[in-house]
């Protein structure tokens, strides 16, 4: 097993998931990965097509994930936790369902950046919560 692995988007509830993954690495003395995953968009326009530049959605993506492990972490969150946080080019459900293969743990925030926020539990979220390899914890936003 590899410890417990968490999915980072950069919104709010991924980032409580990653409070509560980060607290549950420390109890149970297990390594916590960050992930956080993109994929790129093909764009077309009448006979053109186009694709945005995957290193620079994968520079964009490592902010974001750096920038969410620093916030968490500037109020203890990660203190004590052995972590390592990495950025993966794919859908993110299937992504992080590959990595449950040998994880602890899987935990996902409630819902993410997608459409329809606050009807309905996120597609990725929802996806994990069918498919994954080991126990998902879903953590909801605190307020």
């Amino acid at each position: 097993m590899t410890g417990i692995v968490v999915g980072v988007d950069g919104s709010e509830n991924s980032l409580e998931a990653l409070r509560w993954a980060a607290s549950e690495a420390r109890l149970r003395a297990l390594p916590l990965r960050v992930v956080g995953a993109f994929t790129s968009p093909v764009m077309a326009s009448g006979y053109e097509v186009a694709a945005p530049d995957p290193e620079e959605l994968h520079s964009a993506s490592s902010a974001m994930l750096n920038a969410a492990v620093e916030s968490v972490g500037a109020d203890g969150s990660l203190d004590g936790v052995e972590c390592v946080a990495e950025v993966l080019e794919g859908h993110p459900g299937e992504r992080l369902i590959a990595l449950s293969a040998d994880a602890d743990l899987l935990v996902v925030g409630s819902r993410g950046h997608g459409g329809f926020m606050g009807l309905m539990m996120g597609s990725v979220t929802t996806y994990c919560v069918h498919h994954a390899a080991c126990p998902v914890v879903v953590v909801r936003h605190r307020d």
